[in-house]
């Protein structure tokens, strides 16, 4: 939240720089547009010229559009774009946290119900030292073994008649 807010006043810092520098820059023209760009940054500082703001109207040095010295121009933007930066770093951080939390929990739900499904199912999960992953405590098999089954004594018959006939039994 620290992060967002820093962000917030460096643009609000960029924003107020950028509205005095083309005020400054457009006034006195005779261009049309240039003079209704001029208007309208007026119409802006007039708006917002109340105490808080007030006082950031008149610290924050404006953009210099025109001259020679560029060192100026950079004295005005470098700040606010490092600091702007720096935040945004720290935002991005915080979200791929954020998102890798919200991963684990999800991974550690689906393990919790993959644990319950493995207890309503008999499976019971052994510790990690143990040397086998599962043991199976309390699971029924109601099917027969394939010798208990029709076609299972069928097979078995038909085995031992050959098994007597290749020894010679009548």
């Amino acid at each position: 939240m620290a992060a967002y807010l820093v962000a917030l006043l460096a643009v609000i810092y960029l924003l107020i720089a950028g509205i005095k520098g083309v005020y400054f820059w457009t006034d006195g023209s005779s261009f049309l547009l240039a003079k209704n760009i001029n208007d309208g940054s007026r119409w802006v500082i007039e708006k917002t010229w109340f105490f808080p703001l007030r006082n950031f109207w008149e610290a924050i040095p404006a953009i210099p559009f025109e001259g020679r010295d560029i060192i100026e121009f950079y004295k005005v933007i470098i700040p606010p774009v490092v600091v702007f930066g720096i935040c945004a770093l720290f935002i991005t951080d915080h979200r791929m946290l954020r998102e890798k939390f919200y991963e684990l929990k999800a991974d550690i739900e689906k393990e919790i119900a993959l644990r319950e499904m493995r207890k309503d199912a008999g499976i019971e999960t052994l510790s990690e030292s143990a040397t086998i992953d599962i043991a199976i405590s309390n699971a029924t098999n109601n099917d027969p073994a394939w010798h208990n089954t029709g076609w299972g004594k069928i097979i078995i018959g038909v085995a031992i008649a050959l098994v007597v006939t290749a020894i010679g039994l009548k």
